[in-house]
């Protein structure tokens, strides 16, 4: 009789094992997907932040009269910005009758800039400074 008794603990302890087997299966299935998902949006992240200098350069360069635009980064980044005129001078030197202007305008913008590359977008701030000059030096390169 008790023989008996035991085999059927014995197929109850190997149900709640297989239970058990299947939950931790199920459970370390579901961390590698989020591990996965994790290390896809830190490469997202690292490939903005590696554009971020080229970004910063580029932004230096492009005409800020044209208050916005879009620019291909490349490698499937892309950047948007919006610039606006913080402010400018014309710069004097001396004082009085020996004041001498300056043979250039000074600007400073605002550029606000997004970076986005597949669903992640990244957005920042920077200021630029330009200056155009006022006055043609009459030489002429060849």
């Amino acid at each position: 009789m008790k023989r008996g008794h035991q085999k059927g603990f014995l197929v109850l302890e190997i149900l709640i094992a297989g239970l058990i087997l299947t939950a931790s299966i199920a459970a370390t299935m579901y961390l590698f997907r989020m591990g996965y998902d994790y290390l896809e949006k830190v490469n997202q992240s690292n490939v903005l932040s590696a554009k971020l200098l080229h970004a910063s350069g580029l932004l230096r360069t492009l005409e800020m009269e044209k208050k916005s635009g879009v620019e291909d980064m490349g490698g499937d980044v892309t950047m948007k910005w919006e610039a606006r005129l913080l402010g400018s001078a014309k710069p004097i030197k001396g004082g009085g009758e020996f004041a001498v202007t300056s043979i250039h305008e000074l600007f400073i913008y605002r550029v606000d800039f997004s970076l986005a590359y597949q669903n992640t977008s990244r957005e920042y701030q920077i200021n630029v400074f330009k200056y155009k000059p006022l006055y043609s030096t009459g030489i002429t390169s060849p």
